[in-house]
C-alpha cells in the first residue's frame, strides 16, 4: 500500500471520530452547556433536542478529557469494525437510550451531561465485532465491560471516577448505553441473516 492510499484510508477511518472530538470540545467552550444538557423539566416543556445534545456536552474540562480519551480508544481499536454511517446510527441510538432511560426510569435525576453512556454502547459493539475477528481479546473486553457494569449497579461508580470529574457519575447511563449497543448489534445481525 503506497503512502497516498494509506493517508486516504486513515482519513476515512478517523474523520468521524475527529469531528466528534472537535464538536464536543467546541460545544464545551461555547457557553451552551446549560442550553444543551439533559434537563428533566425543560424536556417536559418540549425541548426534546436535549435527548441527543445532552450526551455531547460535559460537566467540566476533566470530564470532557476523560470521555474524549474513551472516544480515542474507540477510534484506534474499533473504527474499522463497522461503517461510519453505522457508527453514527449507533451514537444516535445510544444517545436516545441513555436519556430516555434516565427520563423513564430515573426520575430522581434532573440534569445530566456526558458521552460516557454512549461510549458504553460503542464499546459493546466494538467488543462484539472483535469477538468474530479476535475471539480472545473480544471476549476479554466484553467480560471487562460486563464486570464494570455489574460493579456499578451493585456498588456505584468506579473508585476515583467521581473525584476525577468533581461530580456525580450516573452509572445507569452506562447501563442504558450498553443496552443500546447490544440492541444495535442484535438488529444488525438479524438484518444480515435476513439478507442471506
Amino acid at each position: 500500500m503506497n503512502l497516498k492510499l494509506l493517508k486516504k484510508y486513515l482519513h476515512r477511518q478517523y474523520s468521524l471520530w475527529l469531528i466528534l472530538i472537535l464538536g464536543c470540545v467546541v460545544l464545551q467552550f461555547s457557553g451552551l452547556v446549560s442550553a444543551l444538557r439533559y434537563d428533566q423539566q425543560l424536556l417536559e416543556s418540549g425541548q426534546w433536542y436535549r435527548l441527543i445534545t445532552a450526551n455531547y456536552v460535559h460537566l467540566n474540562t476533566a470530564h470532557l478529557l476523560m470521555n474524549m480519551l474513551g472516544v480515542v480508544l474507540v477510534m484506534v481499536f474499533f473504527s474499522s469494525h463497522i461503517k461510519p454511517v453505522q457508527w453514527i446510527v449507533l451514537m444516535l441510538l445510544s444517545s436516545l437510550f441513555v436519556t430516555l432511560g434516565l427520563y423513564l426510569f430515573n426520575q430522581e435525576i434532573h440534569r445530566y451531561v456526558g458521552i460516557s453512556g454512549v461510549l458504553h454502547g460503542l464499546f459493546v459493539v466494538g467488543a462484539m465485532v472483535e469477538i468474530k475477528r479476535f475471539p480472545v481479546s473480544g471476549w476479554l473486553l466484553l467480560a471487562v465491560l460486563l464486570a464494570k457494569l455489574t460493579w456499578e449497579q451493585l456498588s456505584g461508580a468506579m473508585p476515583g471516577s467521581e473525584s476525577m470529574i468533581s461530580g456525580r457519575v450516573v452509572v445507569d447511563s452506562h447501563l442504558y448505553g450498553a443496552i443500546a449497543g447490544f440492541t444495535f448489534f442484535s438488529l444488525k445481525a438479524l438484518r444480515k441473516r435476513r439478507l442471506r
